[in-house]
């Protein structure tokens, strides 16, 4: 079995090409062959990581600029052309997408899918929307997009709305039936289902991550090598970006000073600026900037009481599956998959979003008795048990012998091409 992963970026990308890069890295230490092929690297390409465009990366991606200013993100296919001439494309049996906002266009998916078995992990909504990655409070993806309330906001930062053509080629796409579209988290699948342009609900594939790495540690121990206070109830906030609404990183801090008598210590993890400090005012934090190394990161999860996760749009996060890992349980909002993670009152605690008083009583909740500690044990076991690269890397094996097996309708009714 050969299997070329495809995706935006690396793991410098985002959760959903770091997905793809570990994927390929699964694979071929499990004795199957893969290669990740991306449009960026952080770290530089090697033999496993392939640059998606070649050498034309620049005018490419310059290109795809181009047109997303002008309206139509992903609409000329690149890196078709690119992939058919100067990689070894048809050696491959099969071929699984990523994230392509930005980057890649359905176009590719459409044309490969007519001679290799080709699937579509919807890490987003964009696969089913004008070009948005989250509808919000918006149907219009239900019927057809068109005079887009998020028209500025990257990936559609173009100057002109032509987010109804861009999901009518989507839906020419998902008509198609011949690429297996899976998501991580029911939730997606519900909601891609609704948008009324698949025959079937996506399949659900769930994310894993490294238990191994993410794990529960001295808490006393990690403290005092990070230089924390040893004593202090400590609650851990993904900086991210604090003016982001969909990060709802406000929340989060308005409910905080609501439970401002509990003496909590804010452990931020992520780049900062001059005006994001501005919203700490009054707390007693630790900032500890960008964390790139795994074990690092790990550290700084497993030295906190709890983590605070406030997002109004989200998948199934992959920092929510490495906290529990960790041993850290979520207090936040019931936003997309994530209560399909997280246990009511088990392994963590989720109220309605936008709820902020909820919010405050649930914190005051957790910091009573030991409930953090039972939530914490709770929340390790439930990431060991249903989200470990094992089973992970299990379930993408399942389905893609499935799949190269002829189990899905596409491929019953005469199976993929061959090499044009």
């Amino acid at each position: 079995m050969r299997i070329a992963q495809i995706s935006k970026a690396d793991a410098f990308g985002g959760g959903a090409s770091r997905v793809a890069e570990e994927l390929t890295g699964l694979l071929n230490r499990n004795g199957t062959f893969a290669e990740h092929w991306c449009s960026w690297s952080g770290n530089g390409y090697g033999n496993q990581k392939k640059p998606l465009y070649g050498r034309y990366q620049r005018p490419v991606r310059r290109a795809h600029t181009l047109l997303r200013k002008l309206g139509f993100p992903e609409l000329i296919p690149f890196e078709l052309a690119i992939l058919l001439r100067k990689s070894r494309i048809w050696d491959y049996d099969l071929i699984h997408f990523h994230d392509l906002s930005s980057a890649i266009s359905p176009q590719t998916l459409w044309y490969l899918s007519r001679y290799r078995p080709v699937l579509w992990t919807l890490h987003d909504c964009s696969a089913f929307t004008g070009g948005c990655l989250y509808p919000m409070d918006c149907t219009k993806f239900r019927r057809n997009c068109g005079r887009c309330p998020q028209i500025g906001e990257w990936p559609i930062d173009c100057w002109f709305d032509f987010t109804g053509l861009t999901h009518s080629l989507k839906r020419r796409l998902a008509k198609t039936g011949r690429v297996v579209t899976l998501t991580p988290s029911r939730w997606m699948s519900d909601t891609a289902f609704s948008s009324g342009i698949y025959q079937y609900k996506p399949l659900v594939v769930n994310n894993g991550i490294d238990t191994d790495i993410f794990r529960p540690r001295d808490r006393g121990e990690v403290r005092a090598r990070l230089g924390l206070p040893p004593e202090a109830p400590m609650v851990l906030l993904s900086a991210g970006n604090f003016f982001d609404e969909r990060k709802g990183t406000r929340f989060a801090l308005e409910a905080l000073r609501g439970v401002s008598d509990l003496g909590i210590h804010l452990l931020v993890v992520g780049n900062m600026d001059d005006r994001s400090r501005e919203h700490l005012n009054g707390f007693a934090y630790h900032e500890a900037g960008y964390v790139g190394d795994p074990a690092r990161l790990a550290e700084h999860y497993a030295a906190a009481d709890a983590f605070v996760f406030c997002s109004l749009a989200d998948n199934q996060p992959l920092v929510v599956l490495e906290t529990m890992a960790a041993g850290t349980p979520l207090i936040g909002f019931a936003t997309g998959g994530i209560p399909e993670l997280v246990l009511q009152d088990q392994t963590g605690f989720l109220v309605p979003q936008r709820d902020i008083q909820a919010l405050v009583a649930a914190l005051r909740h957790a910091f009573t008795g030991d409930r953090l500690k039972r939530w914490g044990e709770n929340a390790r076991q439930r990431a060991v048990e249903k989200y470990s690269h094992a089973r992970f890397l299990a379930s993408h094996m399942a389905l893609y012998e499935q799949v190269l097996r002829g189990e899905f309708d596409i491929w019953r009714r005469g199976g993929p091409g061959t090499r044009p």
